[in-house]
């Protein structure tokens, strides 16, 4: 067994009761690296047992904090919990931390831990938690690995997005090497410098929302002091430029007809409601109202529950979907051979990229599109509809119009651009044919 560091002037109450009362408290060894045990003599009552710890080196020396965790048993006796003795307060020196001892010993590693934890629990769906955790685990655990959170810099940060911009993630292993097309080749040297740089740019920022958020709660929880070091920490300006992708009336109705089963369920769904895909594949039947003619959105991005409204065709459709089937039952399922048995089963996080990807390539939809761009399909048809901004947000589950404003307020009436078009003189040039661009 090891042995417990002694001092004459603290380990019997005896010895204690003969020192000075004072504010300084008398600081012993603890025999443990870093830590070092006090006692505050007190004139009235019960003295105090205080943990300091070291913290960092600076200029002028050593940085320690402190901190009361039990009273000293110089009048009462000792309970073990709240009223210690000098052998006691050694041995809870090494067990139980301190808040102090955890905030010191808080890494990175354990708030991006503690952090998707938390979105997968309280805050946000599945999917988000997914989201971040894959970002942090492939941008900022790589480079902070095992560094306390406490002993970071803004030069540490400004340093980190230097290191991300040029840091590729591992991707998954392959089973096989896949040749790549000619023409998908060809489309990838055919993006100008500036337009990589941007995308460079467009995901470091996603990223970096999601670091300052798992900070900030790290902060939030106690855990670091001062959220100091990544205050400063910015995102790119002008970056997500991007062009919006949705699709027409024609090219939705190819693609429905081009999906097979239960996936142009999903699809035709996707364009009815506006529902990501997280949103969708967790949707029961007992979700359709059939009396208020909605879908219930139990679990959004946000966190918060919604309803959507559907038109008189989705009613039909969403009431043909539901009926004579258990509440309980997914709304959505796709089916799996198992000993030669069909079974019907949830879809996966991962399983709409190959039947959309196939259904594209059958409907003639080029580029191919991913399922959300039917959520953009859902907004920009609406907006275009001369539907409110504010009606579009509270749809699609937005708190505000913010985000239906950047993606698709150029699609909305504009007194702006009536009042161009009214007043701006013609200038005469002359066009030859009236020739004008169809859109595939």
């Amino acid at each position: 067994m090891a042995r417990t560091a002694r001092n004459a002037s603290l380990d019997t109450r005896t010895a204690r009761l003969r020192l000075k009362a004072r504010k300084k408290p008398y600081f012993t060894p603890s025999g443990k690296k870093g830590i070092s045990l006090g006692y505050r003599r007190s004139a009235k009552g019960n003295g105090s047992w205080i943990a300091k710890r070291y913290v960092a080196r600076t200029e002028t020396g050593g940085q320690y904090e402190t901190e009361v965790f039990a009273e000293a048993d110089d009048y009462a006796d000792a309970d073990g919990a709240a009223v210690l003795d000098y052998f006691q307060a050694m041995a809870k020196l090494g067990t139980e931390l301190s808040e102090i001892q955890k905030r010191t010993r808080y890494t990175v590693n354990d708030a991006v831990k503690d952090y998707v934890e938390y979105l997968k629990r309280d805050r946000k769906s599945t999917d988000s938690g997914r989201d971040a955790e894959i970002r942090l685990n492939a941008y900022l655990i790589p480079y902070f690995d095992g560094q306390l959170l406490s002993d970071l810099t803004s030069g540490d940060f400004d340093k980190w997005v230097t290191w991300a911009l040029e840091h590729r993630p591992k991707g998954r292993k392959k089973k096989a090497p896949q040749k790549e097309s000619k023409a998908k080749a060809k489309a990838k040297l055919d993006i100008p410098p500036s337009e990589l740089r941007r995308r460079r740019r467009a995901n470091l920022t996603r990223t970096i929302n999601s670091v300052k958020a798992c900070f900030n709660r790290a902060l939030e929880t106690g855990n670091v002091s001062s959220g100091e070091a990544w205050r400063r920490l910015r995102k790119f300006k002008n970056v997500d430029a991007s062009r919006t992708r949705w699709l027409t009336i024609d090219e939705s109705k190819r693609l429905m007809n081009a999906c097979d089963g239960g996936f142009r369920k999903v699809v035709q769904a996707a364009l009815l409601t506006g529902c990501r895909w997280g949103e969708l594949r967790e949707m029961r039947v007992r979700d359709y109202d059939d009396d208020s003619g909605t879908v219930l959105v139990a679990e959004s991005k946000s966190g918060k529950a919604r309803r959507v409204p559907l038109t008189e065709e989705g009613q039909n459709v969403f009431e043909e979907w539901t009926v004579g089937r258990g509440d309980n039952e997914f709304l959505f399922t796709k089916q799996r051979v198992v000993d030669d048995k069909v079974i019907e089963e949830q879809w996966g996080t991962h399983d709409q990229h190959r039947p959309m990807k196939a259904a594209c390539g059958v409907a003639k939809i080029d580029p191919p599109i991913g399922i959300h761009a039917l959520r953009h399909t859902y907004a920009s048809s609406l907006v275009q509809a001369k539907v409110s901004l504010a009606v579009v947000a509270e749809a699609l589950g937005h708190s505000d119009t913010r985000m239906v404003s950047k993606h698709y307020g150029h699609l909305a009436p504009s007194h702006v651009a009536d009042a161009i078009r009214a007043n701006l003189p013609e200038l005469g040039i002359v066009v030859e044919g009236k020739v004008k661009r169809i859109r595939a």
